[in-house]
């Protein structure tokens, strides 16, 4: 296996038998990153020195035989709107071209404190939003650098599926952790609304705002939450082996492209071949997911960027427009839709007390051009109704397409059981592979 390939617990394990040093494996993700980054534009500020320096320091740690914690020496990355202390902040936008916060975000405290290796900030749309700043550019995926890696998190994205660090940590406010995810070929995690602090992340829309992590696989994912909540791999669910899984009636992933609905049909006879039956459910808000988003989002987002409505030249055209339209949005429609957030949460509740996951394609396509893609072409179909019911959601790669390009596989479940479905994707991951 290629060292690029190798899961966290691969490398913590290596690490401690000394067959591999944190000084060698950072010091080749440089490398990596140099080769690829001309290509990629997935860093907004790269931390080499830093880096290294603290990858030094874990070296001489596993050589004194000291007991550390599973992601002591690890290379990770983090989406350039998480407030780093002494480290630029931009949000991708020229407006915090040179903001240095002085406080560190708790999450990417917790992952220093584990003795996890910061290596940069990556790239993103700006301010989560809108589209990418000129000023910064797009992100391009890896698989195909004439495609888009994705938004909001795409930077993300890109370097994790391109072995440039072993995760990042995103944001998804409509998908944009799993959407980029699902374009570059990794695993992506909106856990459940309120489990991840939100604090020291700057906001897009804090009703749907969710933090997550983002890796090559979901075993990955596992060990990452582990490190950001107390107790997590200690939740203990019924260990319920027949499962059913929620798919959607043939009329409601009628929109995606032909070659999505192939893999995600073999997919789902694959699912079943580890004794899980599939069961068709009604999700009665899937429709207007968009119309609720953006109700709540538009003028969410126009409360916090008020106070640079003057600087209209500083933003990108189609980010302002929307802060904009946040600005004289109604306030009946924000209302009306902070209503239905609830009446959609208990609806995703209803059908989840009778099968235990659901399960989607990520996106109705594989990556496109650039980001975002043609108004009007649901990108956030399947992703977005998470954000609105704070259900956790994981995406997983389900297969590629003829031109090579990843395709994202949705599993969604019941709040709070995020570790359950995690376990379940990755038993889906695992006999996908194996397939």
């Amino acid at each position: 296996m290629k060292w690029s390939e190798l899961s966290i617990l691969e490398v913590a394990d290596l690490y401690r038998k000394k067959e591999l040093s944190p000084v060698e494996f950072v010091g080749r993700t440089f490398e990596k990153l140099h080769e690829l980054e001309s290509g990629l534009n997935s860093f907004i500020t790269v931390l080499e020195s830093e880096a290294m320096e603290a990858a030094e320091e874990a070296e001489n740690v596993f050589l004194r035989n000291e007991t550390k914690h599973v992601l002591y020496g690890i290379p990770y990355s983090v989406k350039d709107l998480y407030y780093t202390k002494g480290v630029k902040t931009t949000c991708g936008s020229r407006i915090l071209k040179d903001y240095i916060p002085d406080t560190t975000a708790p999450l990417v405290s917790k992952l220093n404190n584990c003795g996890a290796v910061l290596i940069g900030k990556t790239n993103m749309l700006e301010f989560a939003y809108g589209i990418v700043h000129p000023d910064y550019g797009q992100t391009n995926n890896p698989f195909d650098v004439s495609k888009t890696a994705g938004g909001s998190s795409g930077g993300s994205a890109a370097s994790v599926a391109a072995g440039i660090g072993l995760f990042s940590l995103g944001s998804d406010t409509g998908g944009s952790i799993r959407i980029p995810a699902s374009y570059c070929g990794i695993s992506g995690l909106k856990p459940t609304k309120g489990m991840l602090s939100l604090e020291g992340i700057f906001p897009l829309s804090p009703s749907l705002d969710h933090a997550g992590p983002m890796a090559r696989s979901s075993e990955d994912i596992l060990v990452i939450m582990d490190a950001l909540v107390p107790d997590f791999l200690a939740a203990k669910f019924p260990n319920n082996h027949q499962k059913i899984i929620g798919i959607l009636p043939a009329e409601k992933i009628s929109e995606v492209t032909a070659e999505v609905a192939s893999i995600y049909k073999e997919a789902l006879e694959k699912v079943q071949k580890l004794g899980w039956t599939l069961q068709e459910i009604d999700l009665k808000y899937l429709d207007f997911t968009e119309e609720m988003v953006m109700n709540v989002l538009l003028p969410e987002a126009a409360i916090i960027h008020e106070k640079w409505i003057s600087r209209k030249n500083e933003y990108a055209p189609l980010t302002y427009k929307q802060i904009e339209a946040g600005i004289v949005h109604r306030s009946l429609d924000y209302l009306k839709a902070k209503n239905e957030l609830v009446n959609a949460r208990e609806d995703v509740d209803r059908v989840l007390k009778d099968v235990d996951f659901l399960l989607t394609p990520t996106v109705p396509y594989p990556a496109p051009d650039e980001d975002p893609p043609l108004e009007g072409d649901n990108e956030m179909k399947f992703t977005g109704l998470f954000n609105v019911t704070g259900h956790p959601a994981i995406t997983i790669n389900a297969g590629f397409t003829n031109s090579k390009l990843p395709v994202g596989l949705q599993l969604v479940g019941g709040c709070f059981e995020d570790k359950k479905m995690i376990e379940a994707a990755m038993e889906i991951e695992h006999m996908l592979s194996n397939q």
